[in-house]
């Protein structure tokens, strides 16, 4: 993939900036990188907030017509295992991944990622796949303070923004190449291999509802296995808290 990047010092979305570019037909590998966002956002509409000049926030443009309707999802677990080892790779940093769009650093989040598809009926036009990853922050707002976390906290040291979106962007390369062969198994280890989730007790919201169990696996097709005292519930789309308290040792420095 060849990629083209745009750099804005303020915008209101990457991700909004790339859905109209891609409704105009510009090309896969498209890039936009900001340094503020004003109406940034994650998953379920909530406000990405994120103090400017600190944060790696960009969107990358695909067109993965390989892909069917229900197998979009892997675009969002290549996303995660890219910035996982991009950010072992620049900052020595060894991440956690929870299902099924956030990379954690002993508990808290160091980054969300958010897959924006464009459909016609069954035929996918295009997809933003939007990264808004902390790496020079060292404060937050007061309701998330507690939550999150930046490479440079962890570190102890200032990064080169630039440098670490280029190894994500690199990593990113090598994985897409991979799905162009339908190799989901593999993409799904290297997932499966960075989560800490496993075992732990957690409560999953969907619709809604709420159900509490212990997690028992992830499937190839990205759906998440719940074991709880009426059985096995299995779940493609919804919001996991963690229920046990973290314990230290599942993610750190090499």
């Amino acid at each position: 993939m060849n990629y083209d990047i745009y750099r804005f010092g303020k915008i209101d979305s990457t991700n909004s900036y790339l859905l109209r570019l891609g409704e105009k037909g510009f090309p896969e590998g498209t890039v936009a990188v900001a340094d503020e966002q004003t109406s940034g956002r994650g998953r379920f509409g909530r406000k990405w907030q994120a103090e400017p000049l600190s944060s790696l926030l960009f969107s990358i443009l695909l067109r993965p017509t390989f892909l069917n309707r229900d197998e979009v999802f892997i675009l969002t677990f290549s996303a995660a295992v890219a910035v996982a080892d991009a950010v072992e790779s620049v900052a020595g940093v060894k991440s956690e991944l929870k299902w099924p769009n956030d990379i954690l650093f002993r508990g808290r989040k160091l980054c969300g990622i958010l897959l924006e598809s464009n459909f016609e009926g069954d035929k996918l036009n295009h997809v933003v796949l939007g990264v808004g990853l902390n790496v020079n922050q060292t404060l937050f707002p007061d309701e998330i303070s507690a939550s999150a976390v930046s490479l440079s906290m962890i570190a102890g040291r200032s990064f080169d923004r630039e440098e670490v979106l280029s190894s994500i962007l690199f990593s990113f390369n090598d994985i897409y190449e991979s799905l162009k062969a339908k190799d989901f198994y593999s993409i799904m280890k290297r997932w499966r291999d960075r989560s800490s989730m496993f075992g732990k007790r957690i409560k999953f919201n969907v619709a809604g509802k709420e159900f509490e169990g212990t997690l028992d696996e992830v499937g190839d097709d990205g759906a998440v296995s719940i074991l709880t005292s009426s059985g096995v519930l299995k779940f493609t789309a919804g919001e996991i808290t963690i229920s046990e308290i973290y314990r230290p040792g599942t993610g750190g420095m090499k």
